[in-house]
């Protein structure tokens, strides 16, 4: 009866081992995976960018943040940066919001005239 008893936990741990293994449980409290992505789309003559979360759009932005006007990117190239710092800033928990400073150090080009 014994014997049958240290079976039953042993085939109980091993499964538990198993599931833990080829499934995408985590032992810690925060994960550390989002699932944000970007894509680039077309907006009139330019470029915009969308961050979704999964199935989600979380932020659609059509024109250039900050200038005054409705300016599309210039290029898919500036949208893509454009995104990829967004998105690095809510994964560090700040607000996506971009200032002057940031988009000049991105090399938006109608942020070098200021």
């Amino acid at each position: 009866m014994k014997r049958i008893l240290v079976a039953y936990v042993f085939i109980a741990v091993a499964t538990g081992f198993l599931f833990l293994r080829f499934t995408d449980y985590s032992f810690s409290t925060t994960k550390s995976k989002i699932p944000l992505q970007s894509e680039i789309f077309p907006v009139g003559d330019g470029y915009g960018y969308q961050i979704d979360l999964e199935d989600r759009v979380l932020i659609k932005q059509e024109y250039i943040p900050i200038l005054e006007g409705k300016r599309p990117f210039s290029t898919t190239e500036d949208a893509e940066r454009t995104a990829n710092k967004v998105i690095s800033k809510l994964l560090k928990k700040e607000s996506p919001i971009l200032t002057i400073s940031e988009l000049k150090e991105l090399q938006i080009p109608e942020f070098n005239l200021y």
